[in-house]
């Protein structure tokens, strides 16, 4: 109990370091947030076209995946994050300060970008409370594909510049987005 519980008590405790501040200072607040209203209210006006301005989910219930969505989403960023800076000794984002050290152990063991299912989650649950079919599976996904582009074209390059060989067989070893160990326990991946 107490080994399941640490992970989430780092996760609490990591939301308040300098790291994180100044990362949601310059890059959620300015950027993020706004870009989320903006694919809320382009979604709103595509669900109309798509036949889809009632929804797509009964009330209530799309705010109850909606929430759903939130706490999952910030459990995984917040476990993410937590491994970042403690674990790596740095930032969860190079404009704050990047990580002095590769982690690949906890989270970090299944998926080379955990963070992202943490965020996409979240966005999501925007998307579910909206109710809005094109937020959910139109523009999210396109964004999610954009996202994982940018990943390996070029945050994967300055990683293996970083950390050389070490990153190159965490490569070899981890996917980049789906944690298939998780999927597929009973066999080796």
């Amino acid at each position: 109990m107490a080994s399941a519980i640490s992970p989430l008590v780092r996760s609490v405790r990591v939301a308040m370091t300098p790291q994180i501040l100044l990362m949601v200072s310059k890059v959620y607040i300015p950027v993020l947030f706004p870009v989320t209203f903006l694919i809320a209210l382009t979604s709103l006006k595509l669900d109309r076209a798509l036949g889809f301005a009632d929804g797509f989910l009964p009330a209530p219930v799309n705010f109850y995946v909606a929430a759903a969505s939130m706490v999952a989403g910030l459990l995984v960023v917040g476990i993410t994050y937590a491994e970042l800076v403690f674990r790596g000794e740095g930032s969860p984002s190079p404009t704050a300060g990047r990580t002095m050290k590769l982690v690949r152990s906890g989270i970090y063991a299944y998926c080379r970008n955990p963070s992202v299912i943490g965020k996409l989650l979240g966005v999501l649950s925007v998307g579910f409370a909206l109710n809005s079919f094109a937020f959910c599976f139109v523009l999210v996904p396109v964004l999610l594909v954009l996202s994982l582009i940018e990943k390996v074209v070029r945050q994967e390059p300055q990683l293996v510049e970083i950390f050389g060989e070490e990153y190159v067989r965490y490569q070899k070893e981890v996917p980049l987005f789906i944690p298939w160990k998780l999927f597929l326990f009973w066999r080796k991946v």
